[in-house]
């Protein structure tokens, strides 16, 4: 009886192997609903991903035409805060600390530039932000500590396209606190240096007058030297670096 039993299990034919279309099959029922899930979330992304990207662009063009368009300090600062993000942003932190020097607040513009050290530390146009806090030190009469500013500009940033101002600015900081010698050193290495620069009458103009001053000292001549023109604001200067006095007119 044994050996009849092992007999017939001996010819009974083997199970044949599923096919890949039955595998296949196989899988999607077992696991079919858990991939249209996770198809429904990879386009749900892709969705959300593109109104992003959109919106985001959208609040670019935003920003850029509310500059563009603003008309007041308030409506600058608007952009400045509200779209801080955008490219429009660190623009508008400039133009509105070169319209608070232009309007004489120079604690407003200093501190606008501050912001603007604060917010942006690696944007191009830094360098705007510390040559325009020295400005405002200049304006504000702190003297001692503006011709540490522009002197520490010039150490640090002596191939940049505003090291003419903060030269400019040097020298007339020297000649504010009289000392001459120094101003009339700094307006004649200046003109050889950049005989073509439009920058360059206005460094000759400011040198016959420290002559003038340091001939009177001579005479023993004790006036008070009059007060060098106010230094342009420098944002107007972003959108042309190589633009001469004319570019640094303030938006109106």
């Amino acid at each position: 009886m044994v050996e009849e039993q092992i007999e017939q299990n001996a010819v009974q034919p083997e199970a044949a192997a599923p096919t890949e279309t039955e595998q296949l099959h196989s899988f999607l029922r077992d696991n079919g609903r858990t991939l249209i899930i996770g198809l429904g979330v990879a386009v749900a992304l892709a969705l959300g991903l593109g109104a992003y990207r959109n919106y985001k662009q959208s609040v670019v063009l935003r920003a850029s035409q509310l500059l563009m368009s603003a008309q007041s300090i308030e409506q600058i600062q608007q952009v400045a805060n509200q779209y801080a993000s955008t490219p429009s942003g660190p623009v508008a932190q400039l133009v509105l600390a070169s319209q608070y020097y232009d309007a004489g607040q120079y604690d407003l513009a200093q501190f606008a530039y501050a912001q603007f050290e604060q917010k942006y530390p690696k944007h191009a146009m830094l360098q705007a932000a510390q040559l325009g806090k020295a400005q405002c030190l200049e304006a504000s009469g702190q003297l001692d500590q503006a011709a540490d500013a522009y002197d520490n500009f010039l150490k640090t940033r002596p191939d940049s396209f505003m090291a003419p101002l903060a030269t400019l600015g040097l020298a007339r900081t020297l000649t504010q606190q009289g000392r001459f010698a120094e101003a009339k050193a700094k307006y004649e290495d200046f003109i050889a240096a950049n005989p073509e620069s439009s920058w360059a009458p206005n460094a000759e103009t400011a040198l016959l007058f420290v002559e003038k001053e340091m001939r009177a000292s001579e005479k023993g001549i004790t006036e008070t030297p009059a007060a060098p023109a106010a230094a342009p604001s420098v944002s107007p200067l972003l959108l042309n670096p190589t633009a001469g006095p004319e570019a640094s007119e303030p938006a109106r």
